[in-house]
């Protein structure tokens, strides 16, 4: 009786092991242990805080997801030119996932090196961008038609490097921010008093337009009484045209014709 479950038992212990290696085999592999073989690696690098960033966060080409970021360290200092600068640069490693970005390279062809560094001659950039409300961040590659300029790099980069791009945030802030510093260099006091002084020059010109006024009443009134007898006079013309158009084809005191002899 005994010996006849044992092959049940054994089939059910493998079916058991087999599972629990299906398991561990899929968890490793969506954990990132595998399917990158044929990830390509670049890295870029950025001034700004990058909050919201972290190894697993999506990397998007014009809002297409192909790839992640792989890893986000300080920069180390490798040469003697190693400045204040570059202590509060991030570096940042991205993986690409050449099947997504649609190229057949294995990523040990050294062409891959020049199609990069082709974009970036471009305008291939890489900017920092934040996901909604959520607090995460993600870097998104776009071809920018006016790219900011590539840093001297005083370190030696591993991976080929897509320079970085302010983001709308960053260039909002950077505009808010000119414009506070030009606010504060403003002297109000000075702008007040000038404002204080057009002011009272233009009541004083109104009172000088007031005085003169008054002292020429005299003489528009005059003035207007002559318009007036004008425009009279006009309108009575204008009647006796009327009235006799060919007051126009002759002179008011006609010339008497000369006497002739025949």
């Amino acid at each position: 009786m005994a010996s006849d479950n044992k092959p049940k038992y054994s089939r059910i212990g493998f079916a058991v092991i087999l599972g629990t290696v299906a398991i561990v085999g899929t968890l490793v592999y969506l954990g990132g242990f595998g399917g990158h073989d044929m990830d390509y690696l670049v890295e870029s690098y950025y001034d700004k805080p990058v909050s919201g960033l972290s190894v697993g966060s999506a990397v998007n080409f014009r809002g297409f997801k192909v790839g992640e970021v792989r890893d986000i360290m300080m920069i180390r200092p490798r040469s003697a030119d190693f400045t204040v600068a570059d202590m509060q640069r991030i570096r940042i490693i991205i993986a690409i996932d050449l099947k997504r970005m649609g190229h057949r390279f294995r990523p040990e062809e050294p062409e891959l090196r020049r199609m990069i560094e082709s974009y970036v001659e471009h305008g291939l950039r890489a900017t920092v961008s934040a996901s909604g409300i959520t607090g995460l961040s993600r870097i998104e590659l776009n071809m920018l038609p006016n790219p900011p300029p590539m840093a001297n790099l005083s370190w030696r980069a591993t991976h080929p490097v897509i320079p970085p791009a302010p983001s709308l945030m960053d260039n909002f802030s950077a505009a808010a921010t000119r414009v506070m510093n030009q606010i504060n260099k403003m002297d109000f006091v000075s702008v007040w008093t000038n404002i204080q002084s057009i002011a009272q020059s233009a009541s004083r010109l109104a009172d000088h337009l007031d005085s003169l006024v008054e002292g020429q009443r005299s003489n528009i009134g005059s003035m207007l009484n002559n318009i007036s007898d004008a425009a009279a006079r006009l309108d009575a013309l204008s009647q006796r045209l009327e009235e006799n158009p060919s007051l126009l084809l002759r002179p008011a005191d006609p010339e008497p014709l000369p006497e002739t002899s025949f």
